[in-house]
């Protein structure tokens, strides 16, 4: 549990800006944990377990696997104003492991693209986010930048705490026990 508090202490703020841009929305985020790549990547690629961490997220599963290459379909409930929009978002995922992950939105009318990079600096993982979306929908637009921020932001801490949680489980098994 000591262990829990003390990373999470280390980890960074989260940072997320969303603006128009002629119609198109244009999100970007950062932030840093104190894991490795290659635990930060764990978490950020494991689509089958999300909606365990992951708010909002009701299903998510890998629809078709080709090397590097995944088609992803995941439905989220959002909450808008009074009411609650439920979706499905189908994108196609390419990989290049512990380093980057490039999103596509699949069918559709509404084009969604995204960028997420994970660097190391100084024993922690800066992950960068990037996205541009254009709503398909005038009704959708108007709550498009305050919904957007806040589901970027409320999806990057439940990762950064899963990453964390992860980072501190594998510490405590691999720490020698003593009696």
């Amino acid at each position: 549990m000591a262990l829990f508090f003390s990373s999470f202490a280390a980890a960074s703020e989260l940072r997320v800006d969303a603006h128009k841009d002629a119609g198109l929305i244009k999100i970007d985020a950062e932030f840093s944990v104190p894991v490795s790549k290659e635990q930060a990547w764990q978490v950020m690629v494991d689509f089958e377990h999300m909606p365990q961490f992951l708010p909002q997220l009701i299903s998510s599963h890998i629809v078709s696997q080709s090397g590097n290459h995944l088609r992803v379909s995941q439905v989220l409930s959002v909450p808008l104003s009074l009411f609650n929009y439920q979706y499905e978002s189908v994108r196609d995922i390419d990989l290049k492991p512990f380093s980057e992950i490039r999103a596509t939105s699949v069918g559709g009318s509404e084009s969604y693209k995204s960028v997420a990079l994970l660097k190391p600096a100084l024993g922690q993982t800066v992950i960068s986010y990037h996205a541009e979306w254009l709503p398909d929908s005038s009704l959708l637009a108007g709550f498009a930048l305050d919904t957007m921020r806040n589901q970027i932001r409320q999806q990057f801490t439940a990762m950064q705490q899963e990453m964390l949680k992860r980072h501190d489980q594998h510490a405590a098994a691999s720490t020698p026990q003593t009696h």
